[in-house]
């Protein structure tokens, strides 16, 4: 039987984690590259994709309430919809998280190295050591403990907080009115774009669900974290972009250097010293945590697929003196690494996110809708219970804003004027590709005498312990 993780993480550790997740560093990257499209309408754009984000919210509390366990989301979906598809859009998350991680890990490392460059160094190379070590550093942190990694995610997490409420209330008191005209310089379809992608920046709530196995009194933290989270989100995702267009023209923003528009638009109205201490650091401490959350999750993916067969055991091993999952955070380290040395594209790496977690969620809103149903005997643990119209209300409120964003998704990539359809069949061959593996390992598993579907659909082990609330606590 695999070794349980421990319930390390309480309720403020799991409100840093979630919003560190969502906000991080797509604030200081996506927020001012939306900004020179969309214009002065990008605060309205992530108001727009917060929609999506309550309803993700909503199925969230539901699912946290009835299986708090390592990779709640696949353990879902294999065990109501199909073994087959919970590993496909399993896969595809931790994948999409992984794909976040170099994203973020690229954007911290251009922004540190335009304040910190590395002597005679490259530019391209500084960049390339700085997104490399803030990932091997990161993967330290989480492997010497969860408690630890909470610790410094809490951290970071005030800190970025703070320097943000200070950013956008600031830029609104100092707001030009005519820097907010016209709100749609280069029409609705830059507009209608910036909401897909402003979507990437709010679907990490899903995260939560991945390491519910390590949250103490799961049934009622996790839907606490939740709602204080998506608050604190609201605020974050809101003055900032507003703040940023109402001092700075949103036609000047795409003069500014990459990544440097909201430190540049703070010293219109602060003092150097104040830019540093709440810009610059903040804007590092959003980073961060983003990527030390990404970390914990991934890993939490792949120690859940060891546990059922659908990868080699080993990836499932526990740190006996540390209670973390050291193989699968090891893994997530070496594929982050390897998507950072292959320097794709950033904004696909966006679509691509975004196209995978909408769908996955999609799906496992279904799930949830249907757990009363289904399995009834986890189903009587939730301690939030949902009445009939709300679960509907979730449920179709789920599918119209989550396979809307695919749509969306999809038409933005068929119709783009730089390699259209690229992210169509990255999406559609990654699916392949997860398939053929199933099929492989299962066919593997077979002949040793294993059924792997059987080994999916059951709750049994470590899984059955966390689901039961019998891990251990610190």
């Amino acid at each position: 039987m695999s070794e349980t993780l421990k319930r390390k993480v309480g309720l403020f550790g799991a409100v840093a984690i979630i919003t560190g997740m969502i906000v991080g560093g797509s604030m200081y990257v996506i927020v001012p590259q939306m900004a020179r499209a969309a214009g002065p309408s990008v605060w309205i754009a992530y108001l727009v994709a917060a929609i999506p984000a309550l309803f993700a919210i909503l199925y969230a509390i539901q699912l946290g309430g009835a299986l708090p366990a390592t990779g709640g989301h696949y353990v879902l979906l294999t065990r109501l919809i199909s073994p087959l598809m919970g590993w496909v859009l399993s896969f595809g998350g931790a994948l999409a998280v992984i794909a976040s991680n170099c994203f973020v890990a690229w954007g911290f490392a251009k922004y540190f190295y335009l304040y910190v460059p590395l002597g005679s160094l490259n530019p391209d190379t500084g960049i390339l050591i700085y997104a490399l070590l803030i990932v091997v550093l990161f993967t330290l942190i989480n492997w010497v403990g969860m408690q630890f990694a909470t610790w410094a995610q809490g951290l970071m997490m005030l800190l970025f907080v703070v320097g943000m409420l200070i950013f956008g209330i600031g830029g609104i008191i100092n707001m030009k009115p005519e820097n907010l005209t016209p709100l749609f310089p280069n029409g609705m379809d830059p507009f209608i774009e910036a909401v897909v992608i402003a979507s990437f920046a709010w679907i990490g709530y899903m995260a939560l669900i991945e390491i519910g196995g390590e949250i103490k009194d799961p049934r009622r933290n996790i839907p606490k974290a939740l709602i204080i989270s998506f608050l604190i989100v609201l605020v974050l995702y809101t003055i900032v972009p507003l703040g940023l267009v109402s001092v700075m023209k949103w036609s000047d923003i795409t003069k500014a250097i990459e990544n440097t528009a909201i430190y540049n638009a703070a010293g219109m109205f602060l003092p150097p010293w104040e830019v540093f201490v709440f810009i610059f650091l903040g804007a590092m401490g959003a980073f961060l945590t983003t990527v030390s959350a990404n970390i914990m999750v991934g890993a939490r993916d792949i120690c859940a697929w060891g546990r059922d067969g659908l990868v080699p055991t080993v990836f499932s091993r526990v740190n006996k003196k540390f209670s973390t999952p050291e193989v699968a955070l090891l893994t997530v380290a070496v594929v982050s690494m390897a998507g950072i040395l292959v320097q794709a594209t950033l904004d696909k790496y966006a679509l691509v996110v975004v196209m995978f977690l909408m769908l996955a969620m999609l799906v496992a809103s279904t799930a949830t809708w249907m757990l009363p149903r289904r399995a009834p005997d986890i189903y009587k643990h939730v301690v939030f219970k949902f009445t009939a119209f709300w679960r509907w209300f979730t449920w179709i409120g789920c599918l119209i804003s989550f396979g809307g964003t695919i749509l969306f998704g999809f038409m933005i990539d068929l119709t783009s004027k730089q390699n259209p359809g690229a992210v169509t069949i990255v999406f559609v061959g990654l699916i392949s590709l997860a398939i053929i593996y199933w099929l492989i390992r299962k066919a593997y598993l077979k002949s040793k005498g294993v059924d792997l579907a059987k080994l999916q659909r059951e709750l049994t082990g470590a899984t059955l312990m966390e689901v039961e609330e019998k891990a251990p606590e610190a």
